[in-house]
């Protein structure tokens, strides 16, 4: 069994790779303070690891945390992945492909291992990230905006706009919890629709659009455009990697 980690800004994401196949296992939050005791209570349970694969992009601080528990627990090698110019079919958009964050790298080959038609992937984590890949896997650029957590907290520093969030019925709204909802789910779906626009003239047509990540459920109903919801991508790409790793 090798283990799959996925450090976010806020959550870590874990799941298990076998041979042909991977499971996911759980999630909990990334603080620092408190990660050593999550660690402890949510994987000191596990069978030795033959190898523990993981994408950070919660901080050094952290990694470092989270690698000192698995020396310690299980003596295990611990590999954190960076971006590459190439991998397992997919080539990075990037001139120095390291400046990519592990995240949407790993998401591109999660991505193409499921799909290997064109696709647009959405990301709806601590930021939303959108992210372009066509039928070759040629990782053609991406676009990346403020989550929906980060936006409310943003809007919520102003006095007028702080209380808490409301339901919200359609686009205009009657109250200022349920206007800040639809604003904030509607400038998200807007950079999601532009996205789809821009990538379906640059391809010559419409890639499938892929949601992952916390808010993609959130997201989801107020999207028109058909998508499929995968909320793992990142350790999909992980496990990809996983297979391929001696």
């Amino acid at each position: 069994m090798k283990l799959l980690v996925d450090i976010g800004n806020s959550r870590l994401k874990w799941g298990q790779s076998e041979p042909g196949g991977w499971a996911f296992g759980g999630v909990f939050p990334s603080d620092p303070r408190g990660l050593t005791s999550e660690c402890e209570r949510h994987l000191a349970g596990l069978p030795l690891p033959a190898a523990v694969l993981v994408s950070n992009v919660g901080g050094a601080p952290v990694g470092e945390i989270f690698a000192d528990w698995c020396s310690g627990h299980w003596a295990a090698p611990v590999r954190f992945v960076r971006s590459e110019a190439s991998a397992l079919g997919v080539v990075s958009a990037y001139s120095d492909p390291a400046q990519l964050g592990t995240d949407r790298w790993l998401g591109l080959i999660g991505a193409r291992r499921i799909q290997h038609g064109a696709c647009c992937i959405v990301s709806a984590g601590t930021a939303t990230t959108v992210d372009l890949l066509d039928a070759e896997g040629r990782h053609r650029g991406g676009a990346i905006a403020p989550g929906l957590a980060m936006m409310r907290a943003a809007l919520g520093e102003l006095e007028a706009l702080g209380g808490p969030a409301e339901i919200f019925d359609g686009f205009f709204c009657n109250s200022t919890g349920a206007a800040l909802s639809s604003g904030i789910v509607h400038s998200a779906t807007g950079l999601i629709r532009e996205s789809l626009l821009w990538a379906t003239a640059l391809l010559g047509a419409a890639p499938e659009l892929l949601l992952s990540g916390g808010g993609a459920e959130t997201l989801r109903p107020h999207i028109e455009t058909p998508s499929r919801l995968v909320p793992h991508l990142v350790l999909e790409g992980l496990h990809a990697i996983a297979e391929q790793s001696p």
